[in-house]
């Protein structure tokens, strides 16, 4: 099993181990988001397939936990190629940000993560791997800014902040 980076409040690697032991122990993580545009201006999103964690949810274009031994920009390179099938696009990093996500049952954090947000320009072909990923659509910013508001259930909570 992959192990995945864990890190201290400066984002320094502290150790590793899996997604439910960062969870359990409230330990922080890293992940790499990655939104992909095309020359129209649209944003790629992806429909989370059913079998992975936030299940069939609009998403950023790509985006994955930090491995052992990798880096931000390496992850996001991966991710697009696993996820996508996009492979060997520059990609440009605009944010890094600290988020937590508590359980809506009991108000206890159960995600602790570093998150750095990656875009690149794409107009080539998307192959989605249909393990991960349910669907894949383009979608222009002014309707996917009304759709985040009349419908903000639709879409995984790492996406909306």
């Amino acid at each position: 099993m992959t192990k995945i980076t864990f890190v201290d409040e400066n984002d320094n690697p502290i150790g590793a181990g899996t997604r439910q032991e960062a969870s359990q122990k409230g330990l922080i993580c890293r992940i790499a988001r990655i939104f992909v545009f095309n020359s129209k201006g649209q944003l790629l999103l992806q429909k989370r397939g059913p079998n992975v964690s936030v299940p069939n949810k609009w998403d950023d274009s790509t985006a994955g936990h930090v491995d052992e031994g990798e880096d931000y920009l390496e992850t996001a390179h991966r991710e697009l190629v696993e996820e996508m099938g996009i492979k060997n696009v520059e990609l440009t990093k605009v944010a890094k940000y600290y988020t937590e996500r508590f359980d809506p049952n009991d108000s206890r954090i159960v995600g602790r993560r570093f998150n750095t947000l990656y875009t690149t320009v794409y107009d080539g072909e998307v192959t989605p791997d249909p393990s991960e990923v349910a669907g894949a659509k383009w979608i222009d910013l002014p309707e996917l800014e009304k759709w985040l508001v009349e419908k903000p259930d639709d879409f995984a909570d790492g996406f909306k902040s």
